[in-house]
């Protein structure tokens, strides 16, 4: 009886390793159950670097865009104007709700005036009051509007993608620009969650590239908050130990644990 619970137990664990067969994790999986020790913690598994912020920057801003300031894998930095914007009409639309604003205020100024010589009522200085704010929102939503004639880099990164051109329209919701950024890259790796008896914070392992062929040392910055019940295993996230600039988002490579 005992033996067949084991056999059970055994086929379920390659059942899961199964499962992860797209992601290259199968082998893994099926190693790790059945070598115990430090064997085990020495089995390569497959990562994938991850930008640390990416964006995908759309607008709802109905002008034509006037200049692209980067092209598709340049870089940029914080602050750098990424897309503008022909705001000429907005700008017009905001000196015509500043003019209706002061309207409204000298309006207000002259109820609260009749209103202190008992030539006015009370009913009128608030009416002209509220007629005054209105006018203060109306050009405020204005300035919001002008503030996204602009869009400016949130960070330092690199420019993933441009889907519009100059002089275009763009079309509410859709994507303009994509950006990654260049600092902090990690490290996603998926590792059998019998790795946890040892796996914390801190430790080191080597990532090779498969791209570069560069090896660099990553380091385990946190771990997912779950263990995933069916294929037994659990997330890992780390970052390189020391920076390099031939890494990009995307890239894969083979994390080695325990000794060379």
């Amino acid at each position: 009886m005992s033996g067949m619970i084991h056999s059970l137990a055994r086929r379920r664990r390659w059942l899961a390793a199964a499962l992860l067969l797209p992601f290259g994790l199968a082998a893994t999986l099926a190693a790790a159950a059945e070598m115990p020790g430090e064997s085990a913690t020495q089995l390569p598994v497959r990562g994938v670097v991850r930008a640390s912020a990416e964006a995908n920057i759309t607008s709802d801003l109905p002008s034509v865009v006037t200049k692209i300031g980067f092209k598709e894998g340049e870089r940029f930095k914080k602050g750098d104007v990424l897309l503008s914007f022909n705001c000429r009409k907005q700008r017009a639309e905001l000196a015509s709700a500043e003019a209706r604003h002061r309207e409204m205020a000298i309006a207000l100024k002259s109820a609260r005036f009749l209103n202190t010589r008992n030539a006015g009522s009370r009913q009128e200085v608030e009416t002209s009051r509220a007629r005054a704010d209105k006018a203060a929102a109306d050009a405020e939503i204005i300035r919001a509007q002008l503030s996204r004639c602009r869009i400016k880099a949130p960070y330092n990164g690199r420019v993933a993608a441009v889907d519009i051109h100059a002089h275009e329209l763009p079309a509410p919701g859709k994507r303009l620009i994509s950006i990654v950024s260049e600092q902090d890259p990690e490290i996603e790796l998926i590792v059998p969650s019998a790795w946890l008896t040892w796996l914390a914070r801190g430790t080191r392992f080597r990532f090779l590239i498969d791209e570069t062929g560069t090896e660099h040392i990553g380091v385990v910055t946190r771990l997912s908050a779950a263990v995933d019940a069916v294929s037994q295993t659990i997330k890992v996230f780390a970052r390189f130990e020391s920076p390099a600039s031939d890494i990009l988002s995307g890239m894969s490579g083979t994390a080695s644990f325990g000794p060379k």
